[in-house]
């Protein structure tokens, strides 16, 4: 009997560690710890000023970023995304689409999810937007299946190469203390009670986009029912709609 209770304990124990293996989140935590690893590897500290995990305060809650890196060259705002498979996508699409043994799975628009991270940024250092660089980086098994806008990069060392290309200066060595100092100082602590409230800011953002194609919801009545629901603003192109809570 406690033979038989071992063997089930372990095998459950299993499950749970592949499964955790698995899941989405740990995925794109060890993408981020190896892109932390090269950055901090491969870009001096005289020229570069690094920031990883970062979560900042927006209005009505917050915005998580991954990395951010402050130079004379301008800043980088990097959204890291660890996946396999086909990547289909283009800048003006809310929804891309990864392609994995036959399995089609959506995912939301990279540049456009990095577009806020990008603009959290600017209001907080008061910066102009050209001298902000935002920048996805697929650091998975993935391949591109379409042609890709720029600011996408396909790999670690990509993602360095892209950011030491960058080699006109535009800021002052005292602009860069002063960014990195306001950033220093805005993060907020990674703990549990901030990674509840990003998620729910996060659940709340999801809550007013299209389920199919990431539009903006509006508000219609079911002239029917007389039930009011919300509805893809780009109706009839998108039929996708959300039940109102």
């Amino acid at each position: 009997m406690l033979q038989d209770f071992q063997l089930i304990a372990a095998l459950v124990v299993f499950t749970i560690i592949i499964w955790l293996l698995r899941s989405p989140s740990f995925k794109g935590a060890l993408g981020e710890r190896r892109v932390k690893r090269s950055l901090r590897a491969q870009l001096s500290e005289d020229d570069y000023r690094l920031f990883h995990d970062l979560t900042l305060p927006v209005r009505g809650g917050t915005t998580q970023i991954d990395h951010i890196v402050v130079s004379r060259f301008g800043v980088f705002i990097i959204e890291t995304k660890n996946m396999r498979g086909w990547i289909f996508g283009s800048a003006d699409q809310a929804v891309w689409t990864q392609v994995l043994f036959r399995r089609k799975s959506k995912f939301q628009n990279p540049i456009r999810q990095n577009y806020k991270h990008v603009k959290a940024v600017q209001e907080l250092l008061h910066i102009k937007a050209h001298l902000l660089h935002g920048v996805v980086a697929f650091v998975g098994s993935g391949i591109p299946k379409s042609a890709m806008p720029p600011g996408v990069v396909w790999g670690v060392q990509s993602l360095v190469e892209h950011i030491k290309a960058k080699r006109f200066a535009v800021l002052s060595e005292e602009e860069v203390r002063t960014f990195a100092a306001s950033l220093s100082d805005s993060g907020l602590k990674s703990n549990i009670r901030t990674r509840r409230a990003h998620v729910r800011h996060v659940k709340a953002d999801v809550a007013t986009t299209c389920p199919k194609c990431g539009a903006p919801l509006v508000q219609r009545t079911n002239r029917q029912s007389g039930n009011s629901f919300l509805s893809c603003s780009t109706f009839p192109v998108c039929r996708g709609t959300r039940k109102l809570s």
